[in-house]
């Protein structure tokens, strides 16, 4: 078949095709890059047209019912409702042309397309969560649709989204006559436990997370094809239905809801492809990156990678939350430890980095997601990974202490980890967005500062006694060879008279350090698809 006669059928396909015209249609699309490509951009231009409002009229087409029957019986096992639009017909015929390509095209594996969850409903079709969105639309989610009663309310595991690397389970609540209720489970408290055992009752740890009305479980490497999701719950905590907006109250209830739900990952195992990297490097800093493996599943990709400090570099952080601790505790009632100085910093850098390209092109990078990317990778393509900065907090033993109205006689200069601060004047303002029960002023630093080049901000800020502390750039230029010039703003400031003439001391909790240019960097081969 030409790519002629391909386009001329797919025209055509709101009429019934003849049994060799389909076949001949299905063997073409699946070897032609070219009308896949087609394929794909009539796919897009429905979307687009899905999305826009339209007004509401009666349409039946009876192609669409038959179309849409099939899809049902393609995709039984993840379908729970069925949900029929009317648009104009125009745009229904034309839904119906793309639904039966996408059927066609689904039954040979060349795409499977967003467009299909217009027609499949999957909770995590719904979702604004890119890798719940993807999963959805791919048919990856298992329907579970099993409950357990007690005290009168139904606890639903109603569908779960796996794949090799996470896990995310969908739980609901209702009362015995139906009605949805508005609850929650908290697994954070020794009343309720969700955990992983193999099929043999053996114990997998992992990690959860609780948010976004999921419960999400971050798989470790080499996990079984079968495991057993675990669901051991006393407490249920519904949502009292007197509360105002934006309070939280919630009443819970003790009872018995235990669940034991099989779930494969054979399904999206079989989809997965891992890139084995198993490199490590340290840099001039004492930060270890180790980059295990890059794995792309059906639901995301991930880059497998971790980080840490050597000894050298935790005993320096040591000896500053030290420092952080004694300086705190001579200017606040009240006491911290250096081991709780220590918790409020992360003990792992960030380490930001890009996927480029051979002709240098960003492919993907960590866009904040730790690790994650979505999107295509063209297959048999060198890749090359880089880190471009690591980003790191620690604890910051930075102390000005001044008289505010001698800054407009006399700029006082201080120093701290290499960074220069030039106080040059002094004045009271009204404050423009104050806080209840503030003495509605603020107090207002013109300063030059110079940081050394590692040096990304200072965090946690705070004049003893009166309020938190901002400082704004006012002079973005990035010629670090030019002192920075900020505002500081002293919130709370009190409008009394004198106070302007008492000494005051401004502290920092962090100092967030940033190094670029990191020379971290290996090539990968993107797999065959």
């Amino acid at each position: 078949m030409k790519c002629a006669d391909c386009i001329r059928l797919i025209n055509q396909v709101d009429r019934e095709l003849s049994h060799e015209e389909g076949r001949q249609l299905q063997d073409h699309i699946a070897g032609c890059g070219h009308c896949q490509s087609m394929l794909l951009q009539e796919v897009d231009e429905v979307e687009a047209d899905l999305s826009k409002p339209w007004p509401i009229v009666s349409a039946s087409d009876p192609f669409t019912e038959k179309v849409m029957a099939e899809i049902l019986q393609v995709e039984e096992q993840q379908q729970e409702s069925l949900r029929r639009k009317k648009w104009p017909s125009r745009l229904w015929k034309r839904a119906s042309i793309t639904a039966a390509i996408l059927l066609l095209v689904l039954t040979v594996g060349v795409v499977s397309s967003p467009t299909l969850a217009n027609y499949v409903t999957s909770i995590f079709s719904e979702s604004f969560i890119v890798e719940m969105k993807r999963g959805g639309d791919l048919g990856f989610s298992q329907k579970v649709n099993q409950t357990v009663t007690d005290q009168g309310i139904v606890v639903l595991v109603d569908e779960i989204l796996v794949d090799p690397l996470k896990m995310y389970v969908s739980i609901r609540f209702y009362t015995e006559q139906q009605k949805e209720l508005e609850a929650s489970i908290e697994f954070e408290n020794k009343d309720n436990r969700i955990f992983l055992s193999d099929k043999n009752g053996k114990y997998i740890g992992t990690e959860v997370d609780h948010s976004y009305d999921f419960e999400t479980l971050y798989l470790p490497k080499n996990v079984p094809n079968d495991l057993i999701l675990n669901l051991k719950v006393t407490r249920v905590d519904l949502r009292d239905e007197s509360s105002k907006e934006g309070e939280e109250k919630v009443n819970p209830t003790y009872g018995s809801w235990h669940m034991k739900i099989p779930v494969s990952l054979e399904k999206s195992k079989s989809a997965t492809q891992t890139i084995p990297i198993e490199k490590t490097y340290t840099s001039p800093q004492g930060f270890i990156l180790e980059a295990d493996r890059l794995v792309l599943t059906p639901i995301e990709s991930k880059l497998i990678l971790s980080s840490k400090m050597n000894e050298q570099e935790k005993a320096r952080i040591e000896s500053k939350a030290e420092a952080r601790m004694k300086l705190h505790n001579s200017l606040y009632p009240d006491k911290v430890t250096a081991q709780e100085v220590g918790d409020s910093i992360r003990t792992n850098a960030t380490v930001m980095w890009e996927i480029v390209d051979e002709t240098g092109k960003v492919v993907m990078d960590t866009n904040g997601a730790d690790g994650e990317f979505y999107g295509p990778i063209e297959p048999n393509k060198k890749l090359t990974y880089r880190t471009v900065y690591i980003e790191k907090a620690e604890p910051s033993d930075l102390l000005m202490t001044f008289t505010p109205a001698k800054l407009n006689e006399q700029p006082v200069t201080f120093t701290n980890e290499g960074n220069t601060f030039v106080l040059k004047s002094f004045r009271i303002e009204p404050d423009p967005d104050p806080d209840t029960g503030t003495s509605g002023y603020v107090g207002i630093i013109e300063a030059e500062i110079n940081y050394q080049k590692d040096t990304l901000e200072y965090y946690g800020m705070d004049a003893v006694g009166l309020g938190t502390v901002k400082m704004e750039e006012d002079d973005l230029s990035k010629d670090s060879k030019r002192p920075h010039i900020r505002t500081i703003t002293i919130r709370d400031f009190p409008k009394a008279k004198g106070r302007e003439n008492q000494p005051v001391t401004i502290t920092a909790s962090k100092l967030i350090k940033r190094y670029e240019n990191v020379e971290w960097s290996f090539d990968i081969v993107s797999p065959a698809h």
